[in-house]
């Protein structure tokens, strides 16, 4: 009885694995957590350099000698090492006629009934000289002398560890940036087109 008394009190002082037994409970948040980090961390980390290479491409091609086909290329072979396997990277080339035109719609001259929208008998500055009123008459394309090329880049990708639904998260990231910048003055830019809509 003696013995089976002195075996319980030595049981209940006995701490031998206690420490394996703490780290056990706090391995599995920690880690959760330094993946996150890291998540998130390539995630700022692949931003800032596409962010970047976006700009340098930019600069690059306002000199009005390189193509899209060209930027697009640049910009992937830039990413090439920080991208993920399978990671999509859409490049998106606009050219404006100024500053302050960048995503906004074609400027109205005329607007017989003044309801701000195009009618029949009204007139706007056709800057993509499609013939159309465009909400955003952004052109394709790296555009001419003196334009301002809106550059745009969006890398879709899986994220860096499969736990992105263990955080809530979606399986994949998405990073988007742009720039815009002046072409150097190569030639002389076009000028602007009124349009018309007819009457009949």
């Amino acid at each position: 009885m003696i013995a089976l008394s002195k075996l319980k009190k030595n049981l209940v002082r006995n701490e031998d694995g206690a420490t394996l037994m703490e780290f056990g409970l706090v391995v599995g948040p920690l880690m959760m957590i330094l993946l996150g980090i890291m998540d998130l961390g390539y995630q700022g980390y692949l931003d800032t350099l596409a962010k970047s290479k976006l700009h340098e491409v930019a600069r690059d091609a306002s000199t009005g000698e390189m193509t899209v086909a060209e930027i697009e290329t640049a910009v992937e072979d830039g990413l090439a090492a920080l991208t993920l396997k399978d990671a999509k990277v859409t490049v998106t080339v606009k050219s404006y006629f100024d500053f302050t035109n960048i995503g906004k719609p074609e400027k109205l001259t005329t607007d017989v009934n003044g309801n701000g929208s195009v009618d029949p008998g009204d007139c706007f500055i056709d800057n993509n000289k499609n013939g159309v009123f465009d909400v955003d008459y952004g052109i394709p394309g790296t555009g001419g002398p003196d334009d301002i090329v809106s550059y745009q880049i969006e890398i879709e990708t899986k994220r860096l560890f499969p736990l992105a639904k263990m955080f809530g998260w979606s399986e994949t990231m998405t990073s988007s940036n742009s720039t815009a910048v002046r072409n150097q003055p190569f030639g002389a830019q076009v000028d602007l087109v009124e349009t018309c809509e007819s009457t009949l």
